[in-house]
């Protein structure tokens, strides 16, 4: 996995990446990784171990404090703005926080990143509603989002990043405030969208997810990072890591 940070199938690479904020130590430290096109990974570690900040420096809202981050290939260091806002539109994000716009509906605002790039309403509509439908909304698709619970507010920030088919898709605890079933319906819908070409980094404390979906693990600890990657066992479809 970590190879050279010019591997050509990368969509999200990282060269002796240190994070600190003011003063302080480094939260991440030589941190090497190369995320290739169309991977799938859960990010784990201890609270406080730097998962969000690793997350926030691969949507572009936070910069390492030293060495190179490249996103799609392009080094963000030198990026501008407009360069910036470009690539974001390639990330989505599902954000612990959720970050909806409470004043519109769930209908409103999964249906605004396909609405940023222009596409044509009839076609807004039916994609929203079809997803809004999977992920067992389409009885609150009016509703503003300041009325739903926090397992709603999930789905809707979930199905708003997925709604375009990104080609990065982070997602920070995106099944921590719904039941098990829920959450593996969640999962199913992160897998394929996987499967149509989207790399995909969730980070999560649940071991039963990582069990259940046994997908390479980037886990962070003392600062600095360790790939694990799966020993599938294939008679119960679950696995272990090494």
């Amino acid at each position: 996995m970590i190879k050279n940070v010019g591997d050509v199938d990368s969509v999200i690479s990282m060269q002796n990446v240190g994070i600190r904020y003011g003063q302080g130590a480094e939260v991440l430290s030589d941190v090497n990784l190369i995320l290739k096109r169309g991977s799938f990974h859960f990010l784990t570690g201890k609270s406080g171990a730097g998962k969000t900040s690793l997350l926030s420096m691969m949507y572009l809202s936070q910069k390492a404090s030293r060495g190179i981050v490249k996103i799609f290939g392009r080094n963000v260091s030198y990026a501008d703005r407009d360069s910036l806002a470009l690539l974001r539109r390639k990330i989505g994000v599902v954000f612990q926080d959720f970050r909806l716009l409470d004043h519109m509906s769930s209908f409103d605002n999964v249906a605004l990143p396909l609405r940023v790039c222009g596409m044509d309403e009839r076609e807004v509509r039916k994609r929203v509603t079809e997803l809004l439908r999977w992920v067992e909304l389409d009885q609150k698709i009016n509703e503003p989002t300041s009325t739903l619970s926090g397992g709603e507010k999930q789905r809707v920030a979930i199905a708003r990043a997925v709604i375009n088919r990104p080609e990065i898709l982070l997602a920070d605890e995106p099944t921590g405030n719904v039941d098990s079933d829920i959450a593996h319906k969640l999962m199913k819908l992160f897998v394929e969208l996987n499967k149509l070409g989207t790399t995909v980094v969730i980070a999560t404390h649940s071991e039963r997810l990582i069990t259940d979906f046994p997908y390479p693990r980037l886990h962070l600890q003392n600062g600095g990072l360790k790939i694990y990657r799966p020993i599938v066992e294939k008679k119960i479809g679950r696995g272990t890591y090494d």
